[in-house]
């Protein structure tokens, strides 16, 4: 439902660019909630962001972590989080709510990383390095399938018609119209500022 799980956007300024007409509802930032009907999958959010004049150029994706029904799914300020960062060689972060140190029950969020070009035996190349070298070798394991492609044009063809909601308007160095945020409640999107983690409304860590 576009309505519902999209929200699209257009950073202050594009207007004003050679070759822009001043109406333009061409949008710059699309943030989107996907569903996917399965067993495995019902119920669970798939939210994508993409945009450009941003606050950060990244490719990442987090898993959030479903809360545990436990006692401290009350105290926890934050979810439990896997992050895969695609750029580079590429890293792995962990994000856990745990005991901090001491006598007193005190939790705190803590964040490990392990970056890809510190593990032992590995030959770091670019990620276009490795795309031509899977080409070459025709490796198509990690390309794209007709079935998938077919599957991505189908999710987003309500957009092409008159369900396509109107671009709000963002600033240039943000992350976004703050619609968007609706899409990630309660927790808000996960942002990376400066090798620290931030979510709206809460301090960065």
């Amino acid at each position: 439902d576009p309505a519902r799980d999209v929200v699209l956007g257009q950073f202050t300024g594009y207007r004003d660019l050679p070759g822009v007409a001043p109406d333009s509802q061409q949008d710059t930032f699309v943030a989107a909630r996907l569903w996917v009907d399965s067993d495995r999958w019902r119920g669970v959010p798939f939210i994508l962001r993409t945009g450009k004049m941003m606050a950060r150029k990244a490719q990442r994706v987090t898993l959030v972590l479903r809360p545990d029904d436990g006692p401290l799914r009350q105290v926890a300020s934050r979810p439990n989080t896997i992050e895969i960062d695609f750029a580079g060689a590429g890293e792995i972060f962990l994000g856990l709510t745990v005991k901090a140190p001491g006598p007193e029950m005190r939790l705190s969020w803590g964040r490990a990383g392990l970056d890809l070009d510190d593990v032992p035996g590995g030959e770091p190349i670019s990620p276009y390095a490795s795309l031509i070298d899977d080409v070459f070798r025709g490796d198509r394991s990690l390309f794209t399938t007709e079935a998938g492609l077919r599957a991505a044009f189908q999710a987003f063809e309500p957009l092409r018609h008159g369900d396509r909601p109107a671009p709000l308007p963002y600033e240039q160095g943000g992350w976004g119209p703050v619609e968007a945020n609706r899409l990630t409640a309660p927790y808000g999107w996960i942002l990376q500022q400066e090798g620290s983690v931030a979510i709206p409304g809460q301090p960065a860590r």
